[in-house]
């Protein structure tokens, strides 16, 4: 594996996905705290590390695999912990999660058969989505745990807008993997 400053961004999202969900499971309000400053940073990375390889030329094969995988672990990580904490259904993040790593899988049997497989605008779009989606339910978590007296946070984690906001990212997911089993579906025909 070539070690360019852009991987190794891309390789502490990995690190940083379960200390977030570690932190954000033992529930306390310093520990919530420190989950959200942890997923805030982790999901910035994802911008810096394409940012990094892009401005040194650093895009490597590694790179362009282990970018989305970073992304994958991230969004898996908070989205259980959402699920745990009762915000979001089980069966949006299952779905959720079936796709990011279905699309794994397909990435490693393109990579295995020396084939290309990028990442489309839509799954960019799509994995902003859900950092967005993510990030919003987090900090109204946090705030509602800084102040549990308090309905209004929890009124709006509750709320038809993070609803709503969880269905369209969930629509999105599976638009991706359709989108991606059609336009790569050279991999499979391939023994």
């Amino acid at each position: 594996m070539t070690f360019t400053l852009a991987n190794i961004v891309t390789i502490s999202r990995l690190f940083l996905a379960p200390v977030f969900l570690v932190c954000i499971l033992i529930d306390s309000p310093t520990a919530v705290t420190w989950s959200v400053v942890i997923y805030l940073v982790a999901a910035l990375t994802d911008w810096l590390d394409g940012y990094l390889a892009r401005k040194f030329g650093e895009v490597t094969s590694h790179g362009v695999f282990l970018d989305p995988l970073a992304d994958k672990v991230l969004t898996t990580s908070a989205f259980i912990a959402l699920v745990v904490h009762d915000i979001v259904p089980l069966w949006m993040v299952v779905v959720i999660i079936v796709r990011d790593f279905g699309v794994t899988a397909m990435r490693s049997i393109a990579d295995d058969r020396g084939m290309a497989m990028q990442t489309s605008y839509a799954a960019k779009v799509k994995t902003f989505s859900q950092m967005v989606v993510i990030a919003w339910a987090l900090i109204l978590f946090w705030l509602h745990k800084q102040s549990p007296s308090s309905t209004e946070y929890l009124y709006l984690l509750s709320s038809e807008v993070t609803g709503v906001a969880m269905l369209v990212v969930t629509l999105l997911t599976i638009y991706t993997a359709i989108h991606y089993i059609i336009v790569n579906r050279r991999i499979f025909s391939r023994g």
